[in-house]
């Protein structure tokens, strides 16, 4: 086999998500570098094939990249996988990639699942944009600052997060965005137990908290802009409408009822019934 780094894409959760063309370059390289050797070896056992293992992570990265490259300046053809998707994103890889591309070796990808956007084409938001921040910083001050900033932005963004971090962050979504404001979160995607939510960022935290068992596994969040407020004399009319509808409604469902009929942010709109309810 011609001497290359493969970046191959591996199964999200499915097995059977691999492509053909991956199976094949798994079997064929001289070895495989990988980020977590015990998952990688549950992916090639299943398809019956035994390779040469090294492991490649973000500890060790700078480190292994130099043993790599000179594997490959040798002759060697290697295949790197991540623990599941497409490597080098939200992952480890980029370095070794970076410095491969350098000393003019070849570096090939071996497309395959995404988690990314396997979330967005399931998510009904109608865009052709986004934009990605993969998992937030680890303090919950950084967390803020970022999703303030992303508040502020037009796109939809898609973040990742994991289960002992995800209620933390939602409420940190609902702070910022609002407790009405629509969010999707897929859960364990192509697993046993895939779940996908789209729903106010409220209710949300209310199931999960209510389904401890759903917090668990992988979550990928996307997060729509809020909408732009229209400058316009809307105010009085709202707020009559709003005082009318809470004479007849719960708080929430009139809040819901009134943003979707004059197209306001729900966050907006809350607020002012908060206000007209004091």
């Amino acid at each position: 086999m011609d001497t290359c780094l493969y970046l191959v894409a591996t199964p999200i959760g499915n097995l059977e998500d691999i492509t053909l063309r991956a199976i094949e370059i798994l079997k064929k390289v001289d070895l495989v570098a990988c980020e977590d050797t015990r998952t990688t070896n549950r992916l090639l056992a299943h398809y019956g094939i035994k390779k040469k293992l090294i492991s490649f992570h973000q500890h060790n990265e700078k480190n292994k990249t130099e043993f790599l490259v000179n594997e490959l300046s040798n002759g060697k053809s290697i295949a790197y996988t991540s623990d599941a998707g497409t490597p080098a994103i939200s992952d480890p890889g980029a370095f070794l990639v970076n410095q491969a591309l350098k000393l003019g070796i070849k570096v090939s990808p071996i497309p395959g699942p995404s988690s990314l956007a396997t979330a967005f084409s399931v998510s009904g938001i109608e865009s052709t944009h986004f934009q990605f921040y993969g998992f937030l910083p680890n303090t919950a001050s950084k967390s803020k600052k970022l999703l303030q900033k992303i508040y502020s932005q037009t796109l939809p963004t898609i973040i990742f997060e994991s289960p002992h971090r995800v209620l933390k962050t939602l409420s940190l979504v609902e702070n910022i965005f609002g407790p009405m404001h629509e969010i999707f979160i897929a859960r364990e995607l192509t697993k046993i137990y895939e779940t996908i939510y789209k729903d106010e960022v409220k209710s949300i935290i209310e199931r999960l908290e209510s389904h401890p068992k759903e917090q668990k596994g992988e979550f990928v969040i996307i997060l729509t802009p809020p909408m732009k407020e229209i400058e316009n004399n809307e105010t009085i009319p709202i707020n009559e409408a709003l005082k009318l509808m809470m004479k007849e409604l719960p708080l929430n469902q009139s809040v819901k009822l009134i943003s979707s009929i004059f197209k306001k942010n729900k966050k907006q709109v809350y607020n002012q019934a908060l206000e007209i309810k004091k």
